[in-house]
């Protein structure tokens, strides 16, 4: 029989196999048979049901019509949790994302060769910012040779600093960074 006609070529590639880095990377989390380690610790409902082989606590999250998902991966023997893998997945990346989003920290950026109505209208944006209760990170840009005119880059953060001094704190003095001038701002006045 040609490999073409056998059933069973091929059948090794529909496994996933784990890496580490797949599906995501750190966020790859191994269950059912993805388990490939003899024996796990399983959970379930918060109870522990003991060290049992992985066959068995695989047909035992079967029985329940769940998964057997690795929640501890590092620990030996590994643990390993019944429930909805995709109810896990889905409430781990709602916890990261909210996590990511408690930096709260918004950037303002603009040229020192800026119009006086274009800094206004930065002011506004640096004043919506610090009321929505963001800290704002100003950054003047400079490109090529235009470092040389970092006086003049000092002068429009200042004058940016001054439109907005009755509702920001500065946090942190304009400074020069590499290629840019920052300053950080916090709206707690």
């Amino acid at each position: 029989m040609s490999q073409k006609n056998d059933p069973s070529f091929g059948e090794e590639n529909l496994m996933p196999k784990f890496n580490g880095k797949q599906k995501g990377g750190k966020d790859f989390v191994r269950c059912n048979e993805q388990i490939r380690i003899p024996q796990v610790l399983v959970v379930h409902e918060g109870k522990n049901l003991g060290v049992m082989p992985t066959r068995e606590a695989l047909s035992k999250a079967r029985s329940f019509d769940l998964d057997l998902v690795e929640v501890a991966p590092q620990a030996r023997p590994p643990v390993c949790s019944i429930m909805d893998y995709g109810k896990y997945m889905y409430d781990k990346r709602k916890r990261s994302k909210s996590q990511s989003h408690s930096q709260k920290e918004k950037e303002v950026s603009f040229r020192y060769v800026i119009d006086d109505h274009d800094l206004g209208t930065k002011a506004g944006q640096v004043r919506r910012f610090l009321e929505k209760g963001f800290k704002v990170k100003l950054v003047v840009k400079f490109k090529a040779r235009e470092k040389a005119h970092k006086d003049q880059g000092f002068v429009t953060i200042k004058k940016l600093l001054a439109l907005v001094e009755d509702i920001a704190v500065v946090e942190r003095p304009p400074a020069f960074e590499g290629n840019n001038i920052t300053a950080r701002l916090d709206g707690t006045k």
